[in-house]
């Protein structure tokens, strides 16, 4: 009986792919662990960045808070100091408007200077000798001059105004000392502010017809009588208008004395300049409440527009 005879498998020839593959099944090895190393390399470097990162941050956070704890303290310690000396009558006028000067250009947008303007005005006219009468009152005007116009300057970006200037008439040139101070004047003046707020409808278009009514002015004093009326629309919507009757000179200031609108809206009057007989420029201001003093707080209403607004 025949025995078959063992048939021997044929080799498979190997293509250029099978020896690629060859060649490449080690080369993929050492490219993996490079890969890895790389990896562990670049997210160390990484790590190790961030965290010199978050340390230098935490060290200027501390640094500046160290500083404006240190200028805070420095600003308390001269506003008690200051505001104590003019209190209590101690030294001379003159240091006391330099103690008001120092005072106003550090504090400017958080207190209401006013009062203090005011009460050394009054010891100003008690003053006998006229020139230093005059000089001291002059440092006066110019500080509050100053303030007004370092705070208007602050609002500019986001501050929509218009100036009005009263011209004086013949018969007002013709004022003689001695007579009332106080003088008859019949001027209005009125202008438009809008703004665009967005809202549910998607959008509230606010207009304000501001109406200013200059009623007269004390030429002494330096001051302005007059009556601020502000009519409110919303999308043509009609609303209650806000009146103001009130007497403002150097001494008011926009980021304080200003009146407070819907939307939390402000609307300001500046008096820039009381030149008799020649003018009066005076200046209307209407600006966010976000801008006004650091004493102003918005309404809750308007906290929760926004809050709603934004969500």
């Amino acid at each position: 009986m025949d025995t078959e005879e063992p048939v021997a498998p044929k080799k498979e020839k190997k293509d250029k792919w099978d020896k690629i593959n060859i060649l490449m099944q080690p080369i993929g090895g050492v490219i993996t662990a490079l890969t890895i190393a790389l990896v562990s390399i670049i997210g160390s470097f990484y790590l190790n960045n961030k965290q010199n990162n978050e340390s230098k941050n935490r060290l200027y956070t501390e640094l500046m808070s160290s500083r404006e704890q240190a200028e805070s303290d420095l600003r308390k310690d001269m506003f008690n100091s200051i505001l104590t000396t003019i209190l209590k009558n101690s030294g001379t006028l003159d240091e006391n408007i330099l103690q008001l000067e120092l005072l106003a250009y550090n504090f400017h947008e958080s207190l209401n200077l006013m009062p203090l303007f005011d009460y050394l005005n009054r010891k100003i006219a008690q003053e006998k000798n006229p020139e230093y009468r005059k000089e001291y009152r002059k440092r006066l005007y110019k500080v509050a001059r100053n303030v007004a116009s370092k705070q208007v300057s602050s609002l500019e970006g986001v501050v929509l105004k218009e100036d009005f200037h009263i011209v004086f008439s013949g018969d007002s040139i013709k004022y003689r000392k001695g007579h009332s101070p106080e003088l008859t004047v019949d001027t209005t003046f009125s202008t438009v502010f809008s703004d665009t707020v967005k809202s549910v409808q998607p959008y509230e278009v606010y207009k304000r017809m501001a109406f200013l009514k200059v009623s007269g002015c004390n030429l002494d004093e330096k001051s302005v009588n007059m009556r601020l009326d502000i009519e409110t629309s919303v999308n043509e919507k009609s609303f209650p208008m806000v009146t103001q009757e009130f007497t403002i000179d150097y001494f008011q200031f926009p980021m304080i004395d200003n009146t407070r609108l819907s939307n939390d809206m402000r609307c300001a009057v500046v008096m820039t300049n009381f030149d008799f007989p020649m003018v009066i420029d005076l200046t209307i201001l209407y600006f966010p409440g976000s801008h006004s003093s650091l004493k102003e707080k918005p309404y809750f209403d308007d906290v929760m527009k926004k809050l709603l607004l934004n969500n």
